[in-house]
């Protein structure tokens, strides 16, 4: 009798541990090193990324354990092609945040994550020769699993010091100003952690814009200069209601 009580609280154990799901987000770091901040974005479970080719980026998530059971030694994994990504298709490390341990891929920094419990990790990548990463985020056990995806793009940004393009405040509330001195020809668009399109602002000669941001999500936002159909440059302002 007590082998089938023992076998029946260890298949409950085991249940348990299974149906444990995990949600990814994206995250937006703020404040200081000594006192930071996450002010969390949309849900990226499953979507894709874009990120700049050739370029040193810094992307925070967030994993959050909606489960009923407390998992140990999760890990994120940067993959290429369902491998682990070598030193030859990107250079990469994940951080646990704030001020905890870091990793390369796939030695990545494990940690517990109770049950309802989140953890902020920063990676930090610069693509090499892949273009297209897959970051899975499991448990010791290897279930369950979640992922996202990260697209390497050729952005075309320039550094033209002469000309001014600066989006302020940030954090933003109920909106916030594009100050613009590339004149005629030149317009911003607005993207959301997604990639999709918020708003469309034809600038021209206009030098201060003001954009209504009361009714946007909380999270970061790419604001990308466009002159002559090219992209010259691109700042990012987090909105935080």
């Amino acid at each position: 009798m007590r082998r089938i009580f023992t076998l029946i609280v260890v298949l409950i154990a085991c249940a348990s541990q299974m149906f444990a799901q995990l949600q990814l987000f994206s995250v937006e770091k703020t404040g200081t090193e000594a006192n930071p901040q996450y002010i969390q974005g949309d849900e990226i479970t499953g979507t894709t990324i874009n990120i700049s080719a050739g370029v040193s980026t810094d992307y925070y998530f967030k994993i959050k354990n909606i489960g009923s059971s407390d998992l140990t030694n999760v890990k994120a994994y940067l993959r290429v092609n369902g491998e682990n990504a070598t030193s030859s298709q990107a250079t990469a490390t994940m951080c646990t945040e704030p001020g905890g341990n870091c990793g390369i891929p796939p030695s990545s920094p494990g940690f517990a994550l109770a049950a309802g419990a989140e953890q902020v990790i920063h990676l930090n990548i610069t693509t090499l020769s892949a273009t297209d990463f897959v970051v899975t985020v499991y448990p010791n056990g290897g279930s369950p699993e979640a992922n996202f995806s990260l697209h390497a793009v050729t952005t075309g940004i320039s550094n033209i010091a002469a000309n001014t393009f600066n989006v302020y405040p940030s954090p933003a509330d109920e909106s916030f100003t594009i100050e613009n001195g590339f004149g005629k020809n030149s317009y911003v668009e607005i993207y959301n952690v997604l990639g999709q399109t918020v708003k469309r602002i034809p600038s021209d000669n206009a030098n201060n814009i003001s954009v209504n941001c009361s009714t946007w999500k909380n999270g970061y936002y790419v604001c990308r200069l466009y002159k002559d159909g090219k992209v010259e440059k691109t700042v990012k302002v987090v909105v935080s209601h």
